[in-house]
């Protein structure tokens, strides 16, 4: 049942509830606890121990329903014939006298006992264990139904049944009989929950398995196409999230082995000077500033885009966050992101900005005149371009000033290496002022780029 457990859980993580493994092994625990035959009993440990938000409740009640759904059975407890009123002693009397029907036959293989006894929890038991044995969480297309079908049916024991049903059909015993007409009713009845079975499987899992290859679609498709996508915005918040969770911890580095003496004594003037307490050094390190300069021009505005909406979805970490966008000339454009959200303020942006020529000597001028002197060794200094200036004047000089001043440089383009250098780029002479400069052309790449600079500022 354990496995059953797990199924659970990644259909409940495929609709989007973020569940970590010491979640997990408490729900294990507490199922282990509360067992599986009181269905409520259940849904209030699994959503103890998994749902953690308001949202997360509604979406773990949904999968549940889904997953741990078996409607169908409770009809076999109806089976029994309801109670008659009392009879008088003639009636019951006639009613010797007059003919019987036989009674039926028992079944005796184990799937026809368990379907004739009328225990749908026992029923429901049978089928999630059948359909973990047949590995139904790993259905994916809606063809592939009548296949998992019919191997849960088997796991469960259908051919012995059946095989009891033929025989039975063969006799001329009444009560074989009828003991056949029970038996193809009872495999009618199984089969229909077994087919609902699949196909909630079928919508819990390959629903969590199409989003995450869809994701993963999308983190290794260029960024240019990305336009065609209408969840990369949620992915990205997803991304954001998830290096929050790394990086949002400020840390203090100790250099055990290095006693920090002053402050050894003066923590111990409380003991008259006994040396009770020792303290070793630390060294602070300080979230970085960064300022990003970005070329909107033509195709690299989509790239410009997403390191935009990267940075200020990171602004828990990376507080002190200054944006510039560049085409022919450079503009600040922080107050947009301050003023609208990010949708509002990277269209605002590319709508302010974008067009033009690309002169990226006048822009740097441009900066350098804004806030050349703000920069220093805690600044971080990102550049996103493609370098190609429609063959103006580079100004690597000024390049080579903010490579100086700042802690580092860095510039992300968005071609290939291979074409550095070629036509009107002038990225062969940036580089060399540039702390490290990597080509960036999918989600995936910037996302390992923003751990990298999270990861060394820290």
């Amino acid at each position: 049942m354990d496995r059953i457990l797990v199924d659970f859980i990644k259909a409940l993580r495929g609709t989007g509830v973020r569940t970590s493994t010491a979640e997990t092994l408490d729900a294990v625990a507490a199922v282990k606890i509360v067992g599986y035959s009181n269905r409520d009993y259940l849904k209030s440990a699994l959503a103890t121990t998994l749902a953690k938000t308001e949202d997360d409740h509604q979406k773990f009640n949904l999968c549940f329903d889904q997953f741990f759904s078996f409607n169908a059975l409770d009809s076999y407890g109806e089976k029994q014939p309801a109670q008659k009123p009392p009879e008088s002693t003639a009636a019951r009397l006639l009613q010797s006298l007059r003919p019987q029907p036989p009674a039926p036959a028992q079944s005796q293989s184990p799937l026809g006992q368990m379907l004739m006894q009328g225990n749908p929890q026992q029923v429901a038991v049978a089928l999630a264990q059948a359909g973990a044995a047949a590995n139904v969480n790993q259905i994916r297309v809606l063809t592939q139904k009548g296949l998992y079908g019919r191997r849960m049916m088997l796991q469960m024991g259908l051919a012995e049944m059946e095989q009891e049903m033929w025989n039975a059909e063969q006799s001329t015993d009444p009560q074989q009989q009828q003991l056949a007409q029970n038996l193809r009713e009872a495999r009618e009845q199984l089969r229909e929950e077994v087919r609902q079975y699949v196909e909630r499987q079928l919508l819990l899992q390959a629903a969590g398995e199409s989003r995450a290859l869809r994701e993963s679609i999308m983190l290794e498709t260029r960024l240019d196409n990305l336009r065609e996508f209408k969840d990369v915005q949620i992915l990205v918040r997803k991304l954001a999230k998830r290096l929050l969770a790394t990086h949002s911890r400020r840390r203090k580095v100790f250099q055990r082995g290095k006693l920090d003496v002053r402050t050894t004594i003066r923590r111990n003037i409380a003991y008259g000077g006994v040396l009770l307490e020792t303290h070793w050094k630390t060294k602070k390190v300080d979230r970085p500033k960064v300022m990003a300069i970005c070329d909107v021009s033509g195709s690299v505005s989509q790239y410009a885009k997403f390191l935009l909406m990267f940075l200020y979805s990171l602004t828990d970490v990376l507080k002190n966050v200054r944006a510039f966008a560049f085409s022919s000339d450079l503009v600040e454009v922080t107050q947009l992101f301050e003023q609208y959200d990010l949708n509002d303020a990277v269209d605002a942006t590319l709508k302010r900005v974008g067009g033009g020529s690309t002169d990226y000597g006048r822009s740097l001028q441009t900066f350098a005149d804004l806030c050349l002197n703000e920069v220093d060794n805690r600044t971080t200094v990102i550049m996103l371009g493609d370098a190609r200036n429609n063959y103006g004047e580079p100004r690597t000089e000024l390049l080579r000033q903010l490579h100086a001043r700042s802690r580092q440089l860095i510039w992300l383009n968005p071609e290939n290496r291979s074409r550095w250098g070629s036509g009107d780029s002038e990225m062969k002479r940036y580089r060399p002022y540039c702390t490290w400069a990597e080509p960036v052309q999918s989600l995936a790449q910037l996302e390992r780029f923003i751990s990298h600079l999270l990861r060394y500022n820290h």
